[in-house]
């Protein structure tokens, strides 16, 4: 059985940048693996270790994005195919989704389908769940604890914030992992050096037998229509003098509205 995650290329910094004009992501030659990523195929390789499952990373983006899924090799996966195509451009979650989904049906023996629970530079998190839709597939998010992975169905923990939920469900399924789930390993120096020719294969749109209307700009539903930049507004306060404190405080407190 196969388990496919998806690794994603952003940008190494905090500050990501929009193009004021497409109001696409800006992209630089400074790039990394989305850290969230990272943890998903940690998980993989766990549950592929206990299954004998071969673990294959699976990446959308232009021809630069190759460096994530030789990353992605270099860690454990068996192999890694990028989906490149200039029709594939501008694709918003949907349109995202839509593609991998494509490529992920043309796999066969699919146990998982794993992905980060969100990628740092848009915060979505929402195309591991529309890929589960375009599939039809169950769905497992926000996961940091897998319990067991038996022949027929997995079952783990779900963060909810203050409770967490103890989920099952059977395969095939897609799975989304916090950041808590596992300390992920570091890659092999050996397996990158040793990497064989064709362990990237690069899928298009024609051979994903994709329909124009779904990819990229048309069939993104969504868009951004504008990038503000907030103002700093700078830090305002006042100074409290020691010998009557506590007045002064309940005064500012009164005078704001806080209490009566």
């Amino acid at each position: 059985m196969k388990i496919v995650v998806a690794v994603k290329q952003v940008p190494n910094t905090d500050n990501v940048a929009i193009d004021p004009i497409t109001h696409n992501l800006v992209r630089s030659n400074d790039n990394k693996m989305n850290k969230y990523d990272k943890h998903a195929l940690e998980t993989a390789f766990e549950i592929a270790a206990k299954n004998d499952d071969e673990v294959v990373a699976i990446s959308m983006g232009p021809n630069q994005a190759k460096e994530v899924l030789a990353e992605a090799i270099a860690m454990g996966a068996s192999k890694g195919i990028l989906l490149s195509d200039r029709k594939f451009a501008g694709a918003d979650t949907l349109a995202t989704a839509y593609v991998l989904a494509k490529a992920i049906a043309k796999l066969t023996d699919v146990r998982l389908v794993i992905f980060g629970q969100q990628a740092i530079d848009a915060d979505t998190g929402q195309v591991g769940p529309l890929v589960a839709t375009q599939l039809a597939w169950p769905q497992l998010t926000y996961l940091y604890e897998i319990m067991a992975v038996d022949a027929e169905e997995i079952t783990a923990k779900r963060n909810l914030g203050p409770v967490s939920q103890t989920i099952t469900a059977n395969y095939p399924a897609v799975l989304t992992i916090s950041d808590l789930a596992n300390e992920p390993r570091y890659l092999s120096a050996h397996r990158l050096m040793t990497m064989a020719d064709d362990a990237i294969i690069t899928w298009n749109a024609e051979k994903l037998a994709a329909e124009d209307e779904r990819i990229g700009l048309a069939g993104s539903p969504s868009a951004v229509r504008a990038i503000v930049e907030p103002k700093e507004a700078g830090r305002q306060g006042k100074v409290i003098e020691a010998a009557s404190a506590v007045e002064q405080v309940l005064a500012i407190l009164k005078s704001e509205g806080m209490i009566r």
